[in-house]
């Protein structure tokens, strides 16, 4: 008697941690989709893809189902009363959610997403062992089951929300283009081969991200073979969104070598808070003195501070160059550039004599003020992942990883 005692209460304690489990990863959506919000009505309209739906209609997708399961199966578990969720016209179904997507606001969208799962989640997690355990039937006779409902919708979440991820880490990816431009730029087959005097791998690589239909091993000996005649070592930047999805893998047999593995990071400026050192000059063009102060600041020669002039002169996008002083001397400095509602920092650099001291943060905090002053709601950067102070301080400041990418570098020129 004893051991089916204990035998009947590790059984209720391995259903409780079961069930608390897919709670949490049930109740994942209300996060993302309140993150969600803060970003720009641009990217909630934007598609997911050629003949896809967009982020706001797929918001409302899923809070339709939402309510329609509560009102239909959960709500009534706990009241004995019969199921009546069935099949339903799952092409009409989503056709009026997706119609409820285009005319509702984002702010009502987001509240009401929030409202109807976490009702779902509250009924679920105050149901009995008995109650949650129990098969029930469904208004067409198939059996229905709480758990298999939550790791059904679970799977259904991830397959909306890795598509609207992969839309944002697109977007920044594309941002992080503009704001770090390159001299020169070719379009080959979807790649974008970029040519800066060899000065910074971000602007003299390979940047896969936008398709591939040709023969791979001719396409990146034809790539190798321009990269050999401005001589420059042919590089490649792998992202989450490299194509072909194997191209890390070829180029690692070829002999590319790994380096300089980098996080993408995301903030939204609604919580970053208010710089408190004032002695910072902020231009809207690179100015000599500020050139003279990060080519210091970043040990770059003669060449490379001519070529990051020609680089950042010439932008289209509003940019803000910073320096931040002690004593009337420049101890810190970097840039940003705004595009739409998105602020990115770039070259973010202090002086080793004076680094430690908090005033790295301070001309950052600047920046982000000017982004905000600018209409800029969210903010990306770029940082080296083993670089330990500077991701302290990016964390510190509420930035966020997105994605990583890295670069393989061929071994030489030929």
């Amino acid at each position: 008697m004893e051991a089916l005692t204990l035998f009947m209460i590790k059984e209720g304690i391995t259903i409780k941690i079961a069930k608390e489990q897919l709670l949490q990863q049930f109740g994942q959506w209300t996060a993302f989709v309140t993150d969600l919000e803060k970003y720009d009505e641009r990217f909630w309209n934007q598609s997911l893809g050629a003949g896809k739906w967009s982020v706001r209609q797929v918001v409302a997708h899923i809070l339709r189902w939402d309510d329609y399961f509560y009102e239909e199966s959960i709500a009534k578990l706990s009241e004995a009363s019969p199921l009546t969720v069935k099949h339903l016209d799952y092409d009409e179904f989503n056709e009026l959610a997706k119609t409820y997507g285009k005319a509702t606001s984002i702010a009502v969208l987001t509240a009401q997403a929030v409202q109807s799962r976490m009702r779902i989640l509250d009924k679920i997690a105050s149901l009995t062992d008995e109650q949650y355990a129990a098969t029930y039937t469904d208004a067409d006779g198939h059996p229905f089951e709480v758990e298999q409902y939550m790791k059904d919708f679970i799977w259904h979440d991830q397959h909306h929300i890795q598509p609207i991820q992969r839309l944002l880490h697109t977007r920044i990816e594309e941002m992080s283009l503009n704001g770090w431009p390159a001299l020169r730029t070719i379009v080959y087959d979807g790649w974008l081969l970029r040519f800066s005097n060899g000065y910074t791998k971000r602007s003299n690589s390979i940047n896969p991200i936008y398709g591939h239909t040709l023969e791979l091993d001719a396409k990146i000996r034809a790539c190798e073979e321009l990269y050999d005649q401005k001589g420059i070592r042919t590089t490649f930047k792998i992202t989450p969104l490299s194509q072909p999805a194997t191209l890390d893998e070829e180029l690692a047999s070829r002999g590319y070598a790994l380096i300089d593995q980098t996080v993408v990071k995301t903030v939204h400026l609604s919580e970053v808070r208010a710089p408190t050192y004032d002695d910072v000059w902020l231009e809207s063009e690179p100015s000599e003195s500020w050139l003279d102060a990060v080519a210091i600041f970043s040990g770059l020669t003669a060449e490379q501070k001519t070529t990051t002039r020609q680089m950042l002169e010439h932008s289209p996008l509003k940019s803000c160059f910073a320096l931040l002083h002690v004593n009337g001397i420049p101890v810190a400095g970097g840039f940003a550039v705004i595009e739409e509602e998105w602020i990115g920092l770039y070259d973010i650099v202090t002086d080793q004599e004076h680094r430690n001291k908090g005033y790295g943060e301070q001309l950052i905090l600047h920046l982000l003020q000017w982004g905000k002053s600018n209409s800029a709601r969210n903010g990306y950067l770029l940082v080296v992942k083993n670089n330990a102070p500077a991701n302290r301080l990016y964390d510190k400041l509420g930035y966020i990883p997105q994605y990583e990418y890295w670069y393989r570098v061929r071994e030489s020129i030929t």
